[in-house]
């Protein structure tokens, strides 16, 4: 494998399904499909923890919520533990960040070289109405969860704006520094869509008409799923009553429509690319940091630890990449530290044999291996920790003090047949329970990231002040003030 430069699109809440390479029969996605088609698409792809900070604190560290202490919206990246942007600027290659971070602060020495138009969390305090969790009331219901999604059609969000800023951005540093440097470079475009509201320019909507959508999966009150942890998320979140058909549909369109919009800009970047020549001299790396429900077990947003909210697109294509590939290896962001490092020619060190992902060139170039897929949650509405076991085609869903859920991904691809609801509890679940603590102690994780919670939330003036605060469903765009909705 020769060093190479490397363009690493990172999108929002794009659930691995939604897109043409993963066999989605609507959504249009011509630009990620070319990508994918020159290199290799990897089908059993999982984020770190379903929420936007968490999972990019996993993505940027190569380690999980449980091993940083980045647990949820509040306590997010600080620059603290090293990322792969800081092992690849020590050692001379320049890092760009253009777009959504979502980490504390650009004040912060995140590792970058130069970040530009950075999006991060709210004031460097974030949402603070998570920490709740970590006492006996937890968080209090709202309705701007809800109200996020009631947007969705026809419109145009700041997002979009914002996305389309980010491409011109992209387009401006590769027309000027890529040709400049003497090392491998790596260009980080982060978009902050598909995230809500799924309100999309027309000519975007019109190519999903809502009354084609296809519901989605145990979407009625009558079929969604009543597992109290799932529930208690789905309630707080505003949708304790089931929305009706119109509202699921408009929201699969606008997402659909989302989606396009995405693929789009980054369809720009990677003309200009391909102008400026650069393509024979660098890779491309697209995943999102988490997925959607999109109405799927009644849920609207992430969360929950379904393949829909932990499933990502993961393909990666350029040089020395096998073309029109797939790999079936079940993989995570945390493999993406020395991958990348790897990727550019940069070394790694004896600490990153500490990290608990892997390499992925050898699965690039058609070496799969079997894996253990893990995920973990400790985040807004939930009360307890969920944490995520995948083994071969079956997944355990560990809630911390509640019934488990058991699926079989192969029979059961969409998972609406739990078989921890059977007469007989499979053989399996309790060798898969004893994997997971292999893993972690699902325990000592939920105790550890309450107390830190809680002593976040005192740093902040209590209970009081987190209700006092407010919540909100969205972190703005630069120079926009954040919508917030009062608990009080």
């Amino acid at each position: 494998m020769e060093p190479a430069n490397l363009i690493f699109f990172l999108s929002d809440n794009h659930t691995r399904r939604m897109m043409g390479a993963y066999g989605h029969p609507i959504v249009q996605t011509p630009n990620l499909d070319k990508i994918a088609a020159r290199g290799v698409r990897f089908d059993n792809a999982y984020c770190a923890s379903p929420l936007c900070c968490p999972s990019r604190s996993s993505l940027a560290t190569g380690r999980y919520p449980h091993q940083t202490g980045y647990w949820d919206n509040a306590l997010t990246y600080d620059g603290d533990t090293p990322s792969w942007h800081h092992r690849l600027r020590t050692q001379g290659h320049a890092v760009t960040a253009i777009g959504k971070l979502h980490f504390r602060s650009g004040d912060d020495d995140n590792g970058f070289t130069e970040e530009i138009e950075p999006l991060h969390i709210v004031n460097g305090q974030g949402a603070l109405i998570h920490l709740l969790r970590a006492t006996g009331e937890g968080v209090p219901p709202r309705t701007s969860h809800f109200e996020v999604y009631s947007k969705a059609g026809v419109g145009e969000a700041d997002y979009q704006s914002y996305d389309r800023n980010i491409t011109g951005h992209a387009i401006k540093w590769l027309n000027e520094n890529a040709k400049k440097h003497g090392k491998p470079w790596v260009l980080l475009v982060s978009y902050a869509s598909p995230h809500p509201p799924f309100a999309v320019p027309k000519r975007f909507y019109d190519l999903y008409p809502p009354d084609e959508m296809k519901l989605p999966v145990q979407c009625t009150a009558d079929t969604r799923p009543d597992h109290p942890a799932v529930a208690h998320i789905r309630d707080i979140n505003g949708f304790e009553d089931a929305p009706n058909e119109e509202f699921i549909r408009r929201n699969i369109a606008g997402y659909c429509g989302l989606v396009t919009h995405l693929d789009e800009q980054i369809g720009e970047v990677m003309q200009t690319a391909d102008q400026l020549g650069l393509l024979p001299s660098t890779r491309v790396l697209y995943t999102s940091d988490h997925g959607e429900a999109a109405g799927n077990h009644g849920l609207f947003g992430k969360a929950v630890m379904y393949e829909h909210s932990i499933g990502v697109p993961l393909i990666a294509a350029g040089p020395d990449i096998p073309a029109g590939a797939s790999s079936k290896q079940i993989v995570s962001h945390v493999d993406l530290f020395q991958t990348i490092v790897q990727s550019v020619g940069a070394e790694l060190t004896e600490e990153d044999g500490s990290l608990p992902g892997i390499s992925l060139w050898p699965a690039i170039q058609g070496h799969d291996t079997e894996r253990l897929g893990f995920a973990e949650f400790h985040a807004q509405a939930s009360r307890v920790a969920s944490f995520a076991l995948r083994d071969g085609d079956h997944k355990l869903v560990c809630h911390v003090g509640e019934v488990p859920q058991l699926f079989d991904l192969r029979q059961d691809p969409e998972e609406t047949n739990d078989l921890m609801r059977g007469d007989q509890i499979p053989e399996i679940a309790a060798k898969l329970i004893a994997k997971l603590r292999t893993l972690v102690n699902p325990e000592e994780a939920d105790q550890q990231a309450k107390e830190d919670q809680r002593r976040q939330m005192a740093h902040h003036g209590g209970p009081e002040a987190m209700l006092n605060a407010g919540t909100f469903a969205m972190s703005p765009i630069p120079g926009k003030d954040v919508e917030i909705e009062s608990l009080t």
